[in-house]
């Protein structure tokens, strides 16, 4: 990211099974003013935030925390986890062409999805349903904006 873009952290609560297996994930975003961010990349564990949202946050000791949602941006994010992860890169090609953008984190075979106001979750929705019940992913939906 460049000079006008800074870190948001939000802090996490784990599950029973330990995850997300971080306790604070820190997102990028651009500053907008008394203490407002628009979120600018795709959040891999945090729930209900999505790229565009705009955002509050404070400073604790030098870094900027979560507060509150302010205004949603119209982004649905959705998280994968792939059976095979040598099928990452194919799939997210198949996501690229229906709209989509995608990011990969350091874990094997996970890839955080942004799905547009402009694309129809539904489309994108039934494809991510057809390949988890071909066990060829799991997804998990973190924010979803679009209608259902």
């Amino acid at each position: 990211m460049n000079e006008d873009h800074v870190k948001i952290n939000f802090r996490l609560e784990r599950d029973s099974d330990d995850y997300p297996p971080v306790d604070v994930e820190s997102v990028w975003a651009i500053p907008l003013g008394s203490g407002t961010y628009r979120i600018d990349n795709i959040p891999f564990y945090v729930r209900g935030i999505s790229t565009d949202d705009v955002v509050s946050a404070m400073d604790d000791r030098g870094s900027l925390y979560y507060d509150s949602i302010v205004s949603t941006g119209g982004h649905t994010t959705v998280r994968v986890l792939m059976a095979n992860p040598a099928e990452t890169d194919a799939i997210r090609g198949e996501l690229r062409m229906r709209g989509c953008v995608s990011e990969l984190t350091n874990i094997a075979g996970l890839i955080a999805v942004d799905v547009p106001p402009s694309v129809s979750y539904a489309e994108v929705r039934e494809y991510l349903a057809e390949g988890e019940d071909a066990g060829r992913w799991e997804f998990e939906e973190g924010c979803v904006a679009h209608p259902v």
